[in-house]
């Protein structure tokens, strides 16, 4: 790509983008500033699935639970390793001293706002790689300013509002530009230990932050390996590096592997089908599961770009590469083999679930490639094109993200569907010593504050996926005390008379075991929003009484979680 792009003059002679760009990012930075408000200050009711995604519930209890003297463990009862550990480890230290009564909103509030500063950081990051990249891809300083703002302007208001607030998304986004933001301003093997810890610290912290990220960190140390080749000392640099990841790494892995005997938490195996590869299945699991259409269109338009830019820099390898130009360049080469790496493997081994964190640096990436990509397609014209479309599109996925959010607030006003009130609600029924199994349902088990063992298997060990496959789950349950069920039943429906059967599905392992609730023990009936109006029941389960159905007789009921 050759050529610096120019658009035409203005009349005071400043930079013709420089206004509207500082506008965009203004508007950007106003962006991140009212969700602040919003997460500091409104009632986190007001929060749950308009701005807090379900899973953070498993963090946020995961961290205060260990406060509270139960170890790394959501349901208080075993310790778990289906979560990835920076967050809590960023989190336990923060709710000890900004919340040392434990408060369940205090330690809410706090997972939010940890996840906020990692969205904020991410901008930085963003602009700061957006500064570097379109200069050293043709782009005049005249015309970097508005690109840059307009590109800020599509991560505020298109990955800002996105339900991930309290997980781990935000800290992959954060790690993730902040690595190639150093890359593209130095390269990926600067000199001196600063930058080798740097490098370290931000790749094995995306590991730390979600295990899935794994890709990216290989993309960066291939693109590493051959820099490496062509830098003085370049080998001793690099295997500095990979030595102080894998040190990073090394205690949670063998923490897994010594007290669980997996190197993976639970969460990752469940998410995967690795080594069966189904494409079918992959793909049926990624078009109906939580992505919405914008995020499904991310996923193959970005599958695109990382091809188109990878065969771009394939075709240029062999050309030198000024200097200055050097780091951009290999940061959207890491970014493109990370990212089409990881969408390839989503397609291929996708299971039980799907959701927008598992590729947030993608959008990131994906309008970087339309910037650089419109400026030479249409040469001077571009600036009136790339940087209007992205905030054309970042504007209505906001309003489409607003239309969605505010009937759902106005229902959580009214006290319809108020889950947090739900959640409240089952603690009042439950006894301090009892113990909940049921639901994947992380937020209202973390407000209901009670022990309660994730149904799903998320949050759990592979000791529970293997007791249903042996059709020992009444009697695993019953060795940890469990004396409460919850299920969703979707649809709503009369109870009845008849015991009801409930399936459990163990999906490491493909198989089902069952339980059986008596009506007359059902103990608690709430209509909820999620799942077009799902209802929840809470009930006493008495495995002794009740007698448990066998994995293969039919259930008279098939209540869904």
């Amino acid at each position: 790509m050759q050529g610096r792009h120019e658009p035409f003059a203005s009349r005071d002679g400043s930079p013709p983008g420089a206004a509207p760009g500082r506008a965009l990012t203004v508007l950007a930075w106003g962006i991140l500033t009212a969700l602040l408000g919003i997460l500091a200050f409104v009632h986190p009711r007001f929060l749950l699935g308009t701005l807090v995604g379900d899973d953070a519930g498993y963090y946020v209890a995961v961290a205060r639970n260990a406060c509270l003297g139960h170890g790394f463990s959501f349901d208080r009862v075993d310790a778990t390793n289906g979560f990835n550990p920076l967050m809590p480890m960023l989190l336990i230290p923060l709710d000890r001293l900004f919340a040392p009564g434990l408060d369940l909103i205090a330690c809410f509030r706090i997972a939010a706002l940890v996840s906020w500063l990692a969205l904020a950081w991410s901008l930085v990051s963003a602009r700061r790689l957006a500064a570097s990249v379109l200069p050293a891809f043709g782009l005049s300083d005249r015309a970097t300013g508005p690109a840059v703002g307009a590109y800020l302007f599509f991560l505020a208001a298109f990955v800002a509002p996105k339900g991930y607030y309290g997980m781990d998304a935000f800290l992959v986004l954060a790690l993730g530009l902040a690595y190639a933001a150093a890359v593209a301003r130095v390269g990926t093997l600067a000199p001196g230990r600063w930058p080798a810890l740097r490098d370290a610290a931000l790749l094995a912290g995306l590991v730390l932050a979600r295990v899935d990220s794994l890709p990216l960190v290989v993309a960066a140390l291939m693109v590493t390996s051959l820099a490496a080749r062509h830098e003085s000392h370049g080998g001793r640099r690099l295997v500095a590096r990979v030595a102080l990841i894998g040190a990073a790494i090394a205690p949670y892995a063998a923490w897994n592997r010594v007290v669980f005997g997996e190197w993976l938490p639970i969460s990752a195996r469940l998410k995967s089908s690795f080594p069966d590869w189904e494409p079918s299945a992959s793909l049926r699991t990624v078009l109906h599961s939580s992505l919405n259409p914008a995020d499904v269109a991310v996923v193959f338009a970005t599958l695109v770009a990382a091809a188109a830019w990878l065969g771009f820099e394939a075709r240029r390898r062999g050309q030198p590469a000024p200097t200055a130009g050097r780091g951009a360049r290999d940061a959207m080469a890491i970014l493109a083999l990370g990212l089409g790496a990881r969408l390839s493997w989503l397609l291929a081994f996708s299971r039980l679930d799907v959701q927008g964190s598992y590729f947030i640096l993608a959008p990131a990436f994906l309008a970087l490639c339309t910037l650089v990509a419109a400026a030479h397609v249409a040469a001077g014209r571009w600036i009136r094109a790339a940087p209007f479309a992205l905030v054309l599109g970042g504007t209505a996925l906001l309003a489409a993200k607003l239309g969605a959010a505010l009937p759902e607030v106005a229902a959580i006003g009214a006290g319809k569907g108020d889950e947090w009130a739900l959640a409240r609600r089952i603690h009042d029924r439950v006894a301090p010593g009892d113990v909940i199994f049921g639901g994947a349902l992380g937020l209202i088990g973390y407000i209901a504050d009670r022990a309660w063992i994730n149904g799903d298997g998320v949050a759990n060990t592979r000791a529970f996926q293997d007791a249903i496959h042996a059709g020992d789950l009444a009697g695993h349950l019953a060795r940890r005390s469990v004396d409460h069920v919850v299920v969703t039943v979707t649809p709503p429906q009369e109870p009845g008379g008849a015991p009801i059967v409930i399936r459990v599905a163990s999906h490491l392992h493909g198989s089902y075991d069952s339980l059986v609730i008596a009506p007359r023990d059902i103990l608690l009936r709430e209509r909820m929003r999620r799942g077009g109006g799902s209802e929840l029941w809470l009930a006493r389960w008495r495995p002794a009484a009740a007698g448990q159905a066998s994995p293969d007789s039919p259930p008279e009921r098939h209540p869904s979680r």
